[in-house]
Protein backbone atom coordinates (compact mmCIF):
# COMPACT_ATOMS: atom_id res chain seq x y z
CA UNK A 1 0.00 0.00 0.00
CA UNK A 2 2.89 2.45 1.02
CA UNK A 3 4.69 1.82 -2.25
CA UNK A 4 1.19 2.21 -4.49
CA UNK A 5 0.86 5.97 -2.27
CA UNK A 6 4.83 6.97 -3.17
CA UNK A 7 4.24 5.96 -6.52
CA UNK A 8 1.16 8.00 -7.14
CA UNK A 9 3.08 11.02 -5.16
CA UNK A 10 5.78 10.43 -7.76
CA UNK A 11 3.38 10.56 -10.52
CA UNK A 12 1.60 13.55 -9.29
CA UNK A 13 5.03 15.63 -8.91
CA UNK A 14 6.41 14.77 -12.09
CA UNK A 15 3.48 16.26 -13.64
CA UNK A 16 3.08 19.15 -11.68
CA UNK A 17 6.69 19.76 -12.74
CA UNK A 18 6.15 19.10 -16.28
CA UNK A 19 2.99 21.21 -16.81
CA UNK A 20 5.37 24.52 -14.49
CA UNK A 21 7.82 23.72 -17.13
CA UNK A 22 5.09 24.18 -19.97
CA UNK A 23 3.91 27.41 -18.49
CA UNK A 24 7.37 28.98 -18.15
CA UNK A 25 8.33 27.95 -22.03
CA UNK A 26 4.66 29.47 -22.77
CA UNK A 27 5.06 32.50 -21.24
CA UNK A 28 8.59 32.96 -22.67
CA UNK A 29 7.12 32.63 -25.91
CA UNK A 30 4.53 34.99 -25.43
CA UNK A 31 7.38 37.72 -23.97
CA UNK A 32 9.33 37.15 -26.92
CA UNK A 33 6.70 37.58 -29.56
CA UNK A 34 5.91 40.85 -27.82
CA UNK A 35 9.75 41.58 -27.61
CA UNK A 36 9.60 41.12 -31.74
CA UNK A 37 6.66 43.62 -31.89
CA UNK A 38 8.17 46.41 -30.04
CA UNK A 39 11.57 45.98 -31.60
CA UNK A 40 11.01 48.23 -34.64
CA UNK A 41 10.23 51.05 -32.35
CA UNK A 42 11.73 50.55 -29.24
CA UNK A 43 15.82 50.12 -29.35
CA UNK A 44 17.47 47.45 -27.42
CA UNK A 45 14.22 46.48 -26.17
CA UNK A 46 13.77 43.28 -23.62
CA UNK A 47 11.20 41.55 -22.10
CA UNK A 48 12.43 40.99 -18.66
CA UNK A 49 9.47 38.98 -17.54
CA UNK A 50 5.80 40.16 -16.53
CA UNK A 51 6.14 42.98 -15.14
CA UNK A 52 9.22 44.34 -16.66
CA UNK A 53 10.27 45.21 -20.23
CA UNK A 54 13.17 47.31 -20.82
CA UNK A 55 14.49 49.71 -23.68
CA UNK A 56 15.98 52.64 -25.24
CA UNK A 57 13.66 55.80 -26.61
CA UNK A 58 10.53 54.29 -27.94
CA UNK A 59 9.60 56.02 -31.82
CA UNK A 60 6.91 55.92 -33.81
CA UNK A 61 4.13 53.80 -32.61
CA UNK A 62 5.78 52.17 -30.11
CA UNK A 63 3.28 53.38 -27.45
CA UNK A 64 0.28 51.52 -29.00
CA UNK A 65 1.63 48.63 -29.92
CA UNK A 66 2.80 48.35 -25.90
CA UNK A 67 -0.87 49.15 -24.77
CA UNK A 68 -2.17 46.79 -26.91
CA UNK A 69 0.18 44.02 -25.50
CA UNK A 70 -1.11 44.65 -22.31
CA UNK A 71 1.30 47.38 -20.24
CA UNK A 72 -0.11 49.82 -18.44
CA UNK A 73 2.81 52.16 -17.93
CA UNK A 74 5.97 54.05 -19.74
CA UNK A 75 8.54 55.53 -17.03
CA UNK A 76 11.30 56.93 -18.49
CA UNK A 77 14.16 57.90 -16.92
CA UNK A 78 15.62 60.87 -19.08
CA UNK A 79 15.58 64.76 -18.96
CA UNK A 80 13.71 67.77 -20.65
CA UNK A 81 17.58 68.87 -21.68
CA UNK A 82 17.84 65.86 -23.90
CA UNK A 83 15.97 66.97 -26.65
CA UNK A 84 12.84 64.98 -25.86
CA UNK A 85 9.36 67.19 -25.86
CA UNK A 86 8.73 65.10 -22.29
CA UNK A 87 4.97 66.70 -22.24
CA UNK A 88 4.48 65.33 -25.68
CA UNK A 89 5.93 61.97 -25.17
CA UNK A 90 3.32 61.97 -21.67
CA UNK A 91 0.41 62.85 -23.60
CA UNK A 92 1.32 59.72 -26.69
CA UNK A 93 1.29 57.77 -23.51
CA UNK A 94 -1.76 59.10 -22.05
CA UNK A 95 -3.67 58.82 -24.75
CA UNK A 96 -3.26 54.82 -25.51
CA UNK A 97 -4.70 54.73 -21.93
CA UNK A 98 -1.08 53.84 -20.00
CA UNK A 99 -0.07 55.79 -17.03
CA UNK A 100 3.49 57.90 -17.93
CA UNK A 101 5.97 58.49 -15.11
CA UNK A 102 9.45 60.45 -15.64
CA UNK A 103 11.90 60.42 -13.69
CA UNK A 104 14.76 62.83 -14.63
CA UNK A 105 17.88 61.38 -14.26
CA UNK A 106 20.98 63.17 -15.52
CA UNK A 107 23.79 59.94 -16.13
CA UNK A 108 26.13 61.75 -14.81
CA UNK A 109 24.86 62.65 -11.12
CA UNK A 110 22.18 60.23 -10.40
CA UNK A 111 20.58 60.80 -6.92
CA UNK A 112 19.51 58.28 -4.30
CA UNK A 113 16.25 59.99 -3.81
CA UNK A 114 15.56 59.25 -8.04
CA UNK A 115 16.27 55.34 -6.29
CA UNK A 116 13.89 55.64 -4.40
CA UNK A 117 11.13 57.05 -6.39
CA UNK A 118 12.13 54.06 -9.20
CA UNK A 119 11.73 51.74 -6.68
CA UNK A 120 8.45 52.73 -5.41
CA UNK A 121 6.94 53.07 -8.83
CA UNK A 122 8.30 49.37 -9.92
CA UNK A 123 7.04 48.37 -6.47
CA UNK A 124 3.56 49.28 -7.80
CA UNK A 125 1.83 46.41 -9.31
CA UNK A 126 -1.33 48.45 -10.45
CA UNK A 127 1.70 49.75 -12.55
CA UNK A 128 2.66 46.39 -14.31
CA UNK A 129 3.29 45.59 -16.98
CA UNK A 130 6.22 48.59 -17.21
CA UNK A 131 8.46 49.63 -19.93
CA UNK A 132 11.02 51.30 -18.52
CA UNK A 133 13.14 53.43 -20.96
CA UNK A 134 15.59 56.22 -21.35
CA UNK A 135 18.09 57.22 -24.50
CA UNK A 136 19.82 54.29 -24.56
CA UNK A 137 18.95 52.06 -22.07
CA UNK A 138 22.05 52.86 -19.88
CA UNK A 139 19.99 54.37 -16.93
CA UNK A 140 17.61 51.65 -16.99
CA UNK A 141 20.27 48.85 -16.63
CA UNK A 142 21.57 50.73 -13.24
CA UNK A 143 17.93 51.47 -11.93
CA UNK A 144 17.03 48.02 -12.89
CA UNK A 145 20.23 46.17 -11.08
CA UNK A 146 19.09 48.28 -7.86
CA UNK A 147 15.80 47.10 -8.17
CA UNK A 148 16.80 43.29 -9.04
CA UNK A 149 19.21 43.57 -5.36
CA UNK A 150 17.28 45.13 -2.96
CA UNK A 151 13.88 44.01 -4.12
CA UNK A 152 13.95 40.66 -5.71
CA UNK A 153 16.72 39.37 -3.85
CA UNK A 154 19.07 38.49 -6.63
CA UNK A 155 22.99 38.58 -6.39
CA UNK A 156 25.15 41.97 -7.19
CA UNK A 157 26.56 39.82 -9.62
CA UNK A 158 23.54 38.45 -11.55
CA UNK A 159 21.66 41.35 -11.63
CA UNK A 160 24.89 43.60 -13.01
CA UNK A 161 24.89 40.67 -16.11
CA UNK A 162 21.10 41.43 -16.93
CA UNK A 163 22.02 45.50 -16.86
CA UNK A 164 24.82 45.34 -18.96
CA UNK A 165 22.38 43.19 -21.38
CA UNK A 166 19.80 45.55 -21.23
CA UNK A 167 22.59 48.76 -21.86
CA UNK A 168 24.38 49.54 -18.87
CA UNK A 169 27.79 50.92 -19.88
CA UNK A 170 28.65 53.80 -17.70
CA UNK A 171 31.12 53.14 -14.50
CA UNK A 172 29.15 56.19 -13.06
CA UNK A 173 26.04 54.57 -13.24
CA UNK A 174 27.38 51.09 -12.16
CA UNK A 175 29.17 52.31 -8.86
CA UNK A 176 26.12 54.40 -8.06
CA UNK A 177 24.07 51.23 -8.37
CA UNK A 178 26.75 49.46 -6.30
CA UNK A 179 26.80 52.29 -3.83
CA UNK A 180 22.78 52.07 -3.80
CA UNK A 181 23.05 48.85 -3.23
CA UNK A 182 25.53 48.54 -0.49
CA UNK A 183 24.31 51.36 1.06
CA UNK A 184 20.53 49.69 1.45
CA UNK A 185 21.38 46.30 2.19
CA UNK A 186 23.17 47.95 5.31
CA UNK A 187 20.19 49.51 6.36
CA UNK A 188 18.11 46.14 6.42
CA UNK A 189 20.27 44.37 8.26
Amino acid sequence: MNLLLLFTLILTLNSAAGNAAESVQGNRARLDKIQQTLSAEVPRVLCLDDDFSTGAQPVGDAYTKAAANGFRSVLSLRTANEGLDLARERAKVESVKMRYFNIPVISSAPQEQQADEFLRLARDKSNHPMLVTCASANRVGAFMMILRVIDQGWSEEKALQEAVRIGLSSDKLKRFAQDYIASHQRNAR
